[in-house]
């Protein structure tokens, strides 16, 4: 009876440190697993936050240098316009520097043009509409805002004329009379066809029409990449017979349009 009852007390003894084991073990995993499972979560909500930022701060970044290019083209354009002007300017003035600011030459050279100074005219609206000038039997608009030759052109069109054209000296030299002599003017002079090929825009024949070109003019100045395909008259630092030059059409002049009265 004695071994019995210590035999019972073992295995009770066991019993019991089996299941400390037991409950040791499984506390032991439930802390492992509840401690990696509220860790990860933290985590990777963290790092989902961080890829959104980043991705948000690359959009941000790479619309403002998207915007910046767009300014630094449309100023690079801008000097690039003046600079044009600013070359066809000198070029002007170096011509009346060489004449000596009194006489210009035909574009063959062969026949000298004497300068021809005029009185400023007050212009006379008659029988044209608000805004225009009266002249024998048409009427003319002189721009204030400056545009390109063909822009200048459709402008007139939407007016129902053209850029003006000059059929003889005495209306030349009423256009220089009137027209604000500080500033070149389109007219409606254009080479279209092929180089030394000028024609008007009305269908004039151009043979049949006096030429009151420039010192050197025509010449088709080589430093402009498109040319010089259109007809201005020259901008002068005094009243007098204006002439032609021949000019890169893209540059922004003021212009003269031309109807019927």
């Amino acid at each position: 009876m004695h071994l019995i009852d210590k035999r019972m007390q073992e295995d009770v003894a066991l019993y019991k440190v089996t299941n400390i084991l037991v409950d040791e073990v499984m506390e032991s995993q439930y802390h492992e697993f509840g401690s990696t499972d509220s860790s990860s979560v933290p985590r990777e909500h963290k790092t989902t936050v961080q890829t959104g930022m980043k991705k948000m701060v690359i959009c941000v970044l790479y619309g403002v240098l998207v915007l910046l290019l767009l300014i630094l083209l449309m100023v690079i354009g801008i000097k690039f316009s003046q600079l044009s002007k600013e070359i066809t300017d000198v070029k002007l003035n170096l011509e009346r520097i060489s004449n000596g600011g009194t006489t210009s030459l035909s574009s063959s050279g062969a026949t000298p043009v004497q300068e021809v100074p005029l009185s400023r005219l007050v212009p006379v609206r008659g029988a044209c509409r608000d805004g225009w000038v009266s002249f024998q039997t048409s009427c003319y608009l002189l721009s204030t805002t400056g545009m390109t030759w063909s822009k200048a052109e459709e402008q007139c069109g939407k007016h129902g004329g053209h850029l003006v054209v000059l059929n003889d000296v005495v209306e030349l030299d009423y256009i220089s009379g009137v027209v604000n002599i500080k500033y070149n003017y389109w007219i409606g002079l254009v080479e279209r066809e092929h180089e030394g090929h000028w024609s008007w825009v009305d269908g004039t024949d151009f043979n049949s029409t006096p030429t009151f070109w420039d010192n050197g003019q025509p010449d088709n100045w080589d430093y402009r990449e498109n040319g010089e395909d259109c007809g201005q008259l020259h901008a002068s630092e005094r009243r007098k017979r204006k002439m032609w030059n021949d000019a890169d059409c893209n540059l922004h002049y003021l212009y003269i349009c031309e109807t019927r009265a």
